[in-house]
């Protein structure tokens, strides 16, 4: 009897430090997804892009996004329209490699795939995109500056270092929540 309850106190002991690493683990998972948040309501933005390959000639542009969970909160997406184009973008935590991932499809029919790393220091969230062929490099910094303020920098370029494309982003919220 004696043993038997010896073996059950370490059989506690061990599944209470087991329950207690996975909370451990899923507070760490929440905390990384509550990163999305930042992103979440509706925006007012303003598009600068520079001369490149892609965008030979330099413009300007504003347009409007906005930004909700989906999918049982395990998905985020944001929807943007500007002069004539519309964006899907679709985010996630990925726990399993630490990781954030962003699809994004465009009403040209373009789509693109991207990992991020979140820096809280500098609030900053650093996007690499993924090349599935012709050796192009990419890179999203969203910067956030304020709880409603954001600047984004996309940089592409080909596998010779030749600017592709060239832009900066400022982004205000003007609703914290979606309808």
């Amino acid at each position: 009897m004696e043993g038997m309850v010896k073996q059950l106190c370490i059989l506690l002991a061990f599944v209470s430090a087991a329950a207690w690493t996975v909370t451990a683990d899923s507070d760490k998972q929440l905390n990384d997804e509550e990163v999305l948040d930042k992103w979440l309501g509706m925006w007012r933005y303003h598009l600068v892009s520079e001369s490149a390959a892609w965008s030979p000639i330099p413009g300007k542009l504003s347009g409007t996004s906005s930004t909700e969970w989906i999918l049982d909160g395990r998905f985020q997406q944001t929807s943007s329209k500007d002069d004539g184009t519309e964006t899907r973008e679709i985010r996630r935590y990925d726990a399993t490699n630490n990781k954030y991932h962003k699809w994004t499809f465009n009403s040209y029919g373009s789509d693109s795939f991207w990992i991020g790393g979140w820096d809280e220091e500098s609030s900053t969230m650093t996007w690499q995109y993924v090349d599935f062929g012709p050796g192009i490099t990419g890179e999203i910094v969203d910067h956030f500056s304020s709880p409603g303020k954001y600047k984004t920098r996309l940089v592409m370029k080909d596998p010779k270092g030749n600017m592709l494309l060239d832009v900066r982003i400022e982004h205000v919220r003007t609703r914290k929540e979606v309808n």
